[in-house]
Formats: structure tokens, sequence, C-alpha cells
């Protein structure tokens, strides 16, 4: 439960050994390499030739890659549901055959075979829109009743293909005439919104008419080229697209059969990808005349095993290791128990702790799965969800952050359950109608009475008040090992004495072993200690007195108004079983329609209606606690800032490293 302790790592090999050395430490994942700053004797290293066109030909596969994947995906016959697509197929296999990958499939000639088939189903589909244009086209004009070729004008007159709105054909008509009496207008067809017509016109008079045109919104339209009458051509068009139609499914056909190297495909990519990084990482080393120097960091439970892998490479290469220095920032690598593990996601999503403070992630565990529980606080609802949790974690092909994740909401979906049994919350089922023996598990029942709700606001409070002392005491513990003993003893101090201290000497009063004179002292030393010294920093006399009431007032409010803030805990509990409580109670009213729909209709109720609370107060569940962690407990202590520890290694998101050599 702390930060592992990392070593200082230098390799310095030959140039001839460098491919090699930097293979081992990707199979071996366990160095986690910086880059190598400049001095007199060693230089940021380049790229050579050949490591640069290696660079170009990994780029260059993984767009031929990504090429495959997009266009077998888009043509799939079967498209992948909601759920398919939201989780990744896992691949699991050895570090061996994944570097081996590549031998599997010839992606050349699968490049040239995919290429040539969207090469075809281009053109079927630009064949498919250009013929139903036209179709489209020539439906405006299917009652003319004569080859749309003879449609033209002669020498002097000329033929005006146009459309106008229905509403404002009669006003367009009107006005032609009106404004150009020697046009002829012929109404074709009315379609949708528009009235399709010719206008026969002297070629002198083509102005006017478009201007006409245009003061009623109409609008001028070419007629599609044909020698045909439009229906005739209308009825070759269907005829021809329907030809299309095989060729495309010959097409696709074809394609369905290249859908089986998709997995490979995915499995190849993550490889190119990982030679990238590989060669990326090598501009991090420094050289001289004649060797490569690798600068990098090793916990100390990877440190054993890549001494000896490294040892292995050659007797030429030189291996040091030393601690940290003052001017060094090592990545953080945390070490927790195998339980406690999986919480370590949620930490550093808010950001790794820096090497100089204390690993919360046990605190963080305790704490989130209390919160959980009593926000789900349902026995029936915590018995599903760790069923859930647990089949999705073994059977569906999850990464190990998502596994991580599955695990922490198991744990606390197991304090569901016991929350649940305290507070005599089973499925939602109203506590008299439970037996006896479940309701005499019962100790915190928050709708038995107004005291009893109460009591459990203030048992969600005084969780609030632990949770946030136990922030203030890392953060005193970190600024003792800091040596700032005085911070510690008054920043932090001060708080243990008042919370604590006065709350010691309340509870003492309750019980008459104390008068209250004394409970009200401790709390007022604490107090007048804080007015004190709080403001210390300060320059002047007057600044400390301000500075001193400042942040005494926001010490005392910001702990009460933080604590306060717990008792969402209460109303998410109370949510859910309140929830279920109604949907109890409707499935109870249909109950009694008939011997067969009222039994249907109340399964029904009941299953749908508890599967959305369950998911509903899932997400507050999560979310709510989360804050309550990032907010209330991380901000009396919490710096985070440290560089998490990522070794060069196969970082993938699909493929799944089963077995390490020499592990």
């Amino acid at each position: 439960m702390a930060i592992e302790p990392v070593k200082k790592t230098t390799v310095i090999v030959h140039r001839s050994l460098q491919d090699e050395v930097v293979n081992e430490l990707q199979k071996l994942g366990t160095v986690h390499v910086d880059p190598v700053e400049d001095n007199d004797y060693i230089t940021a290293k380049q790229l050579a030739p050949e490591e640069t066109h290696a660079l170009r030909e990994y780029v260059f596969r993984i767009s031929e890659v990504d090429f495959l994947l997009g266009f077998l995906k888009e043509n799939r016959r079967e498209k992948a549901g909601f759920f398919k697509t939201m989780i990744k197929d896992k691949y699991p296999m050895t570090i061996d055959e994944f570097m081996r990958a590549e031998e599997h499939l010839d992606i050349k000639n699968l490049y040239a075979d995919c290429s040539g088939l969207e090469r075809r189903l281009i053109v079927i589909r630009d064949k498919k829109a250009r013929l139903e244009q036209e179709k489209e086209a020539l439906g405006n004009w299917t009652e003319l009743g004569m080859p749309l070729s003879e449609v033209r004008g002669g020498d002097s007159f000329g033929v005006m293909a146009a459309r106008v709105a229905i509403s404002e054909m009669s006003a367009f008509d009107d006005e032609l005439n009106a404004e150009v009496p020697e046009t002829a207008l012929e109404k074709v067809s009315r379609r949708g919104a528009w009235t399709y017509c010719l206008i026969m016109l002297l070629q002198e008079t083509e102005e006017k008419v478009t201007v006409v045109l245009s003061r009623h919104g109409a609008e001028q339209v070419a007629l599609p080229e044909t020698t045909e009458e439009p229906l005739a051509r209308i009825q070759q068009i269907e005829g021809e697209l329907a030809a299309l139609e095989p060729e495309r499914e010959e097409v696709l056909g074809l394609v369905e059969e290249k859908q089986t190297a998709v997995p490979a495909l995915n499995v190849v990519r993550e490889f190119y990808e990982s030679q990238r990084q590989k060669i990326d990482t090598m501009t991090s080393f420094g050289v001289t005349e004649s060797t490569v120097a690798i600068e990098g960091w090793v916990t100390e439970r990877g440190l054993p095993r890549t001494v000896e892998r490294l040892n292995q490479v050659s007797d030429e290469l030189a291996l040091e290791l030393a601690d940290p220095g003052e001017d060094d920032d090592p990545p953080v690598s945390l070490i927790n128990h195998k339980w406690i593990r999986p919480f370590e996601m949620l930490v550093k999503m808010f950001g790794p702790p820096n090497r100089l403070e204390y690993d919360p992630t046990w605190l963080f565990a305790i704490s989130f799965m209390v919160f959980f529980g009593f926000c789900i606080g349902d026995v029936g609802y915590g018995i599903v969800l760790v069923v859930a949790f647990l089949l999705m974690r073994k059977y569906l092909p999850f990464g190990r952050k998502v596994k991580d994740l599955l695990t922490a909401l198991t744990y606390g979906s197991a304090m569901a359950i016991v929350f649940g049994v305290l507070t005599a919350s089973w499925f939602g089922i109203e506590t008299k109608e439970l037996p006896q023996a479940m309701r005499s598990m019962a100790v915190l029942d928050p709708l038995k009475s107004s005291q009893s709700t109460l009591i459990v606001m203030g048992v969600c409070i005084a969780m609030g008040l632990v949770h946030m002392l136990s922030g203030v005491g890392v953060e005193l513990r970190d600024n003792w090992r800091a040596g700032n003993k005085v911070d510690a003893l008054i920043d932090q101090g001060l708080v243990f004495l008042l919370f604590v201290g006065g709350g010691i000497a309340g509870v003492l009063v309750a019980i008459k072993v104390l008068p209250m004179p004394v409970a009200m002292g401790v709390a007022g030393a604490a107090i007048l200690g804080m007015l004190v010294l709080l403001g210390r920093g300060a320059a002047s006399v007057p600044g400390k007195i301000i500075t001193g009431v400042y942040e005494t007032y926001g010490t005392v409010v910001g702990f009460v108004s933080d604590a306060i803030s717990y008792i969402r805990l209460f109303a998410l509990g109370l949510a859910t079983f309140i929830i279920g409580f109604v949907i109890n109670t409707m499935a109870g009213l249909v109950q009694g329609i008939g011997p067969v729909i009222g039994i249907l209709l109340m399964i029904l109720i009941l299953v749908v209606g508890h599967t959305f609370n369950v998911l509903i107060n899932l997400l507050g569940a999560f979310v709510h606690p989360l804050r309550l962690e990032f907010v209330e407990f991380f901000g009396k202590f919490y710096d985070d800032g440290g560089r998490d520890f990522k070794p060069l290694g196969i970082d993938s998101k699909i493929v799944m490293i089963d077995e390490k050599e020499g592990a």
C-alpha cells in the first residue's frame, strides 16, 4: 500500500546490439524509458536512414490495415449490434505469437483483392446513383407522351422546361399571359409541391419569361437527355438497376469471404503499432560514436528479471543502477494488495500521486466500497449486481482496466448486500412484509420514524467526517515526514483537536462523564489556535489577523458543509428503496386483473421496473461516491502530479499477452 521504489537504469551497448536490446526490453515490459539528457559525451539519437525507412514503412502498413478493416467492416453483410460495437474482441496470445503475427497473413494480396472489390463496388454504386437520378428526373415528364429529344425549339422559337410551385401556378399563368402573350404554357405533371410545365416562346422573349419565373419563385429545369418516351426509358432503367443487384451481391459475397481475416488484421495492426512505438522510443536514446545509451526506470519487483535478461543479451552490455537523485523525477508505480489493486485505476482517473506523498488507494478502496454499498443499499440488488459483474468479468472479452473496474464494483455491490441487511431492504419490499428473521437483522431502518431518519443521516455525516479526517491525517503524515512539523501540528493538528477532540469531549458530556465547559473549552482552544496561527504566513500583524479569521472560517465552515454533503448517500439509498417499493406496489395492483394476464403483467412490471431501478441507481452509486472521493477527500491532502510508470512493452487494446517469457 505504497509507492513502489524504483531504480534509475542506464544501459550502454554497442550500436550493433541496439535492436536486440530494444526487442528484449519490449518483451520484458519492465523498463520505463526516459530521454537521455545531452552532455559533452553523449548526444540525442537521430534515427538512422534505415530506421526512418522502417518507421515510414510501419506507418504505411498501418494505413493499409486501417483501410482493410474499414472496408471489411463497412461492407459486412451482417452488421454488428450495439453491444458488439461497444466491446472489442480480445485475442489472448503469448509474446512470441504476437511477434510472429504478420507471418499468418498475406496483407499484400489481401489489400490488392480488397482494393479491386472496392473499385467494383464504387462503379456499381455510381452507376446505380446515376440511373436513380435519371429515373427521378424522368418521373416529372411521364405524362408528356413523346420522346424528350423531340421537345426542342426551332429557328425563331424555343421550348423552356420549368417547375412552378402549385400555390403560385395560377398567378404565374396569369402574369405570363399578361406580360408575354406570345408564349404558350403546357402543364405536364404535378409532383409534390411542384407543377412541371413546358413554355413555348419566341427567342426574343426569353428574358421576359425568365423575369416572370423569378417573381414567382419558379425555376428553369433541364430535360433529361433521352431519345425515348420517359415511361419507356424508366422501364429500361428499372431493368438496368435490377441487373446491378446480382453483380453487387456477387461482390459482397467475395467481401464476406475476406471477413475471416479481420481477427488477424486486428492483431497485425497492434503489432505494427508496437513496432512503430518502439522506433519512436529510440529517439529517447543517447549515442556516442560507437555506443547507444538507454536511460529509464525499473521497479524493485521487475529489477531481478530485467538484470538477468539484459545480461544474457551480451557480455559487452553495461548496466548501471542508481537510486533517484534529488533532481530526478522518477515515474510512479503503485504497489498494493491484490484486492486493492483494482481501485488504482479509479485513483489514477484523478491523477497518480507524486513520489513524495502517500498512496491513498487503500483508503479510497474502503471508502468507495462503503459509499457505493450505501447508495444501492439493497440485498436483492446487491446480489444481482455481484452475479452480473462476476459473469461479465469472466465471460466478456474485456481488457484489464475494465475488469479492474468490474472487480471494484463487485466489492461495492457486496457492501450493498451488507447495508441492505442492516436497513431491511430486500428488492424494495415493505419492511413489515418481510419474514421476522430478516427484520430482526435490521439496525438502521430510515423509514421507521423521523428519529430513525435523523439517525441514518447522522451516520452519513459521521462517515463523512471520518473520511475527511482520514485525508487530514494523510496530509499530517506527509508534512511530518517532509520536515514540516510546525505545519503538521498547526494546519492538521488543530483540525483534529476541534473535530476529534471536541467530538470525543461532546460524547463524554452526553454520557455525563465530563461537564459541558470542558467540551466547549476543547473546541474553543482549537478555534482560538486557528485564529492566531493559521495566518502566520502573512507579513504584517493586520494581515495575520485577517488571514487567520479567513482561514479559520474556511476550515470550520468547509468541514461542516462538506460533511453535510455526505447526506447524498442517504438520499440515494432511500431513492433506491422507494422506487423499488413503488414498482412492487404497481405490480401488486395489476395482479388481480385476471388469473393469467394479471400474473404476466405483474412479472413484466417487476422485471422491467427493477431492472430500470438497478441501472439508474448504479450510475448514481458510481458517480456520487467518486465525487466525494475526488472533492471532499482528495481535497484535504492529495496533490497528484506524479508521472505514471509506463514501461516499454506491448501496449495493446485488444491483444492480451497471457504469457511473458521468463515471467
